[in-house]
């Protein structure tokens, strides 16, 4: 069964309603869906439904209340798999035993307060706050984060309460589980990579850090780098002419950054000769631009790569390396690239690219930027790459002419 998820808006929509919604991570972390509710909304109602999730009942908050209430970390040494960030457990002072649906409920809106003191706590408790980090899911893919930014991205207080969804026999329900329950509840479900496409694109993160002239071999560009906020990755922006000037929309390469193919002129690939390519093409037009992203290997980064080209040299293509490594085909994200275009001014482009997925990904609805011609860059085939290039074609979908037969060694 495949479970048909919802769309962001309505997962934030339903959290400011006071509703609960599903929220399911990567298959290849965690694998388990939560419940999450804003902690302002959490009526003894909703917690109630919540704690028939059968797990763990938490709440996440930011730094700042953690350290208003003196919440410590539960342990010195975080050891866990996944770095789950638990702190002292706690109750409201009025609770009995702090156990109770309605307890838990009053423990977890007074942790919604801006007001609240560690005063108003017991410890130890029924309620197990998560320490979040800033930034959310944009710096950690997990629920702690993601139901932080949830009610924040609702305009409610920035936390949350969630509980993990277990199956009937006890293990973690499985997506067809978690569809089930979400058809007979009515709850909005999604995934946290849905959350984390959406920060990319809906807020923005992007900042220029430095710009010069920048002279090469096939005109005058201008460099721009920029800073990510929440990340260390640095993206870099190729610009040549004017780009709002009147005329056709501009060429625009979106390029992923590939050591062996861009610096060292490695054969196994086409990207440093798309790279030059680019700039050749966009130089002679007289306007447009190129933006460097660091997501090396399709996104698995450089030494995964490296251990797939090994994969590929027992036999594998370049698809089959990185699902044997764990990953899917292209792990790559275009949202960061997409705001570095806005910030450039455009809001019209011809997309340097064989491969139709990156005019998808830009064509998203809400973001005025709308690719009006894909652009053919079609390198030379050698020997070394042609399987990777007729895979590319077969099996992730690229706009590239067949090769009927085998190249000699001298092609």
């Amino acid at each position: 069964m495949t479970v048909e998820l919802n769309s962001v808006d309505e997962a934030v929509e339903a959290i400011r309603r006071g509703e609960v919604v599903i929220v399911v991570d990567a298959e290849d972390r965690e694998n388990e869906g939560d419940y999450i509710c804003a902690a302002e909304k959490a009526t003894p109602e909703v917690v109630n439904f919540m704690l028939s999730g059968r797990g763990q009942l938490c709440v996440s908050i930011l730094p700042e209340v953690a350290k208003r209430l003196e919440l410590n970390p539960v342990v010195v040494q975080n050891d866990a798999p996944l770095k789950t960030a638990f702190l002292t457990p706690i109750d409201i002072r009025t609770a009995k035993t702090g156990i109770t649906a309605k307890e838990r409920s009053e423990t977890i809106q007074r942790m919604a307060s801006s007001e609240c003191t560690v005063d108003d706590f017991v410890r130890p408790g029924h309620v197990y706050p998560l320490l979040a980090k800033q930034g959310g899911v944009l710096r950690r893919a997990g629920h702690t984060e993601a139901a932080v930014d949830l009610a924040r991205m609702a305009g409610l207080h920035p936390a949350a309460a969630l509980c993990e969804v277990l199956s009937d026999s006890g293990d973690r329900a499985t997506r067809e589980d978690l569809g089930n329950i979400a058809v007979k509840h009515d709850l909005k479900i999604i995934s946290i990579e849905q959350l984390i496409a959406h920060r990319r694109v809906s807020e923005k993160l992007v900042s220029r850090s430095a710009e010069a002239p920048l002279p090469t071999n096939y005109g005058d560009y201008t460099i721009i780098v920029y800073d990510v906020q929440y990340e260390a990755q640095e993206p870099v922006a190729l610009v040549f002419g004017d780009l709002t000037a009147d005329g056709p929309a501009p060429l625009v390469r979106m390029h992923s950054s590939c050591f062996t193919g861009d610096l060292v002129a490695s054969l196994r690939c086409d990207c440093g000769d798309q790279l030059h390519m680019a700039l050749d093409m966009i130089a002679k037009e007289g306007r447009g631009a190129l933006v460097y992203l660091p997501q090396e290997g399709r996104g698995i980064g450089l030494a995964q790569k490296i251990r797939a080209y090994a994969l590929q040299d027992q036999g594998l293509d370049t698809v089959e390396a990185n699902h044997a490594l764990g990953f899917k085909a292209d792990m790559r994200d275009y949202g960061i690239g997409l705001q570095i275009l806005k910030d450039l001014g455009l809001s019209e482009i011809r997309l340097l690219t064989n491969n139709p997925k990156k005019t998808e990904a830009f064509n998203l609805r809400g973001f005025d930027l709308r690719v009006v011609d894909q652009v053919p860059i079609v390198s030379q085939v050698n020997q070394h790459n042609q399987r990777y290039l007729e895979t590319k074609r077969a099996k992730m979908g690229h706009r590239l002419p067949e090769i009927d037969s085998p190249l000699s060694k001298d092609s």
